[in-house]
């Protein structure tokens, strides 16, 4: 999902009957991972001014990885989403505001077949109200000290104010509030009945914002309040809550990959129930992301307690088919966890390094 640099756009463009010629130029923004470019659509020969459609392209000077907004300069228009592909004789797929029932709209990549681009119906956003937040999966594994078990994740985060609803229109910084919830079990296989032997539960309220991605400027930033619990009681009661703040980093490469380095970075607010946790888990969950959206990625997490107690963490995927959603699918997934703290419960303890293979469904 790139538009690579250097990669020629058309766009076939639907003159007003107001307008009396066709401008030689047109500015298009192109938007996508807190990166934005204006670029110069230049009239293609062929028809006359009196023709309904004419063809205009430009090149982009830069990479955008994902989902790609474009909006024309000055000139009142739809905007349009860009899922841009990597398969040279699709093409880009565009997706409109709304379905083209008066003019033909589309676009190509320049020595691809145009054929390959579908219209399809969608908001003009960048990712709908309810989406995925950490990955999704389910995990096998084995230890000597546990024998066989199974982790499973479910995340999605939530956005309550729709960008172009009555609420934010009124109070445009409310449509970038989030709420969030992460659910990670540990699942005891071989034990007695087979029982969970830990659950966290994170529900988390935050604001995201595009930061000016210039220079050692983050490209993104989010900052909020999460608190996280086992549901125990008693002995094995164990609960905190945290305010964070996490900047992310991108830099694609032009075989289509990007690095995002986004660290968390959290104060503690209560911890009665884990008073020592900083020991063990530190004040900063280091993170790196790198691959590609349709291929091979890894991501890895590293902590580093004030005591001294380090953990690591290396999740490698691989879709297994094709995508159904943008960054939707199948994908093989292999985990590899050393350190503390695997459970809640657990964190200041140091379990056996765990290797697990399964699936999951976003990453």
């Amino acid at each position: 999902e790139v538009v690579n640099v250097g990669q020629a756009l058309e766009f076939e463009m639907v003159k007003p009957k107001a307008n009396l010629a066709w401008p030689n130029t047109l500015n298009i923004k192109l938007s996508a991972g807190g990166e934005s470019e204006e670029v110069v659509l230049s009239l293609k020969g062929g028809e006359g001014d009196d023709a309904q459609v004419r063809t205009y392209s430009g090149v982009p000077s830069k990479a955008f990885a994902g989902v790609v907004r474009a909006e024309l300069q000055g000139q009142a228009s739809n905007r349009i989403l860009l899922l841009a592909s990597t398969d040279g004789e699709n093409g880009p797929v565009l997706v409109t505001e709304e379905a083209a029932k008066t003019a033909q709209v589309k676009t190509s990549a320049e020595g691809s077949s145009s054929a390959g681009a579908q219209v399809l119906i969608a908001a003009p956003e960048d990712e709908p109200a309810l989406s995925a937040n950490e990955p999704i999966y389910f995990l096998l594994g084995s230890s000597h000290e546990r024998g066989a078990d199974a982790r499973f994740q479910i995340s999605f985060k939530y956005r309550p104010f729709e960008p172009l609803g009555s609420v934010s229109k009124a109070y445009p910084f409310l449509s970038n509030l989030y709420f969030a919830y992460t659910q990670n079990t540990v699942w005891d296989l071989g034990g007695e009945s087979s029982p969970f032997r830990d659950t966290s539960y994170k529900p988390s309220l935050y604001y995201r914002w595009v930061g000016q991605g210039r220079g050692l400027w983050p490209d993104e930033w989010r900052g909020g309040l999460e608190h996280e619990s086992n549901g125990q009681g008693g002995v094995e009661s164990r609960s905190l809550n945290i305010a964070f703040i996490r900047p992310s980093w991108h830099w694609d490469t032009a075989n289509g990959r990007r690095l995002t380095f986004y660290p968390k970075i959290y104060q503690y607010l209560d911890k009665d129930d884990n008073r020592d946790i900083q020991r063990y888990r530190g004040y900063v969950d280091w993170q790196l992301r790198y691959g590609r959206d349709d291929g091979l990625m890894l991501m890895g997490l590293y902590r580093q307690g004030t005591g001294g107690y380090a953990t690591g963490q290396l999740d490698l995927s691989y879709p297994l088919s094709d995508r159904v959603l943008s960054r939707m699918g199948t994908f093989v997934h292999l985990q590899l966890f050393s350190g503390y703290g695997e459970t809640l419960v657990d964190y200041n303890r140091e379990r056996d390094t765990q290797l697990r293979l399964g699936i999951s469904v976003t990453r």
